[in-house]
């Protein structure tokens, strides 16, 4: 059951982080094995605080996955997360977290806890978790730059 965790500081504030991260729609856009993502049943719970459910179809190495997510997006907490409604896991549940820090800097931190079903998808995802993981941050790091322009040169990065 691979449970891992990476942060990464960025020179951005974190209302942009949470902005970001909260965008679970067009994380096609540039995150490149996101294929898809439907999101249904958006709503406000309470004030700040908003959930829906994604659907993703997903892509690696030749296998293609569709699953789908249950995402609060909670802006007071700074904190997003998803947790498996069904799809080709047992379990999952991804959680981000945004910290600010001095200096107009923010550490996103991601965590995931996951179990596939296929022992096959299980063993490559295993093998390849750090990877992915860098990648997913980086492409973060990326489109940040892309939305919100080239930070400040005191901040970080």
């Amino acid at each position: 059951m691979p449970r891992f965790s990476k942060s990464i500081r960025v020179p951005y504030g974190p209302a942009q982080c949470f902005l970001l991260v909260s965008d679970i729609a067009r994380y096609p856009d540039f995150i490149r094995w996101i294929n898809a993502m439907r999101v249904s049943g958006l709503r406000e719970i309470q004030p700040g605080v908003t959930e829906c459910q994604g659907e993703a179809v997903v892509g690696f190495k030749g296998f293609v996955e569709r699953f789908t997510t249950q995402v609060v997006a909670d802006e007071p907490a700074a904190r997003v997360t998803a947790s498996l409604v069904r799809g080709p896991f047992r379990k999952l549940f991804a959680e981000w977290r945004i910290f600010e820090t001095v200096g107009g800097a923010t550490d996103i931190s991601l965590e995931i806890d996951y179990e596939f079903r296929n022992p096959v998808i299980a063993f490559l995802a295993a093998a390849n978790h750090d990877l992915a993981t860098d990648r997913i941050l980086n492409a973060f790091l990326l489109e940040a730059k892309k939305r919100f322009g080239v930070p400040n040169a005191s901040a970080p990065g």
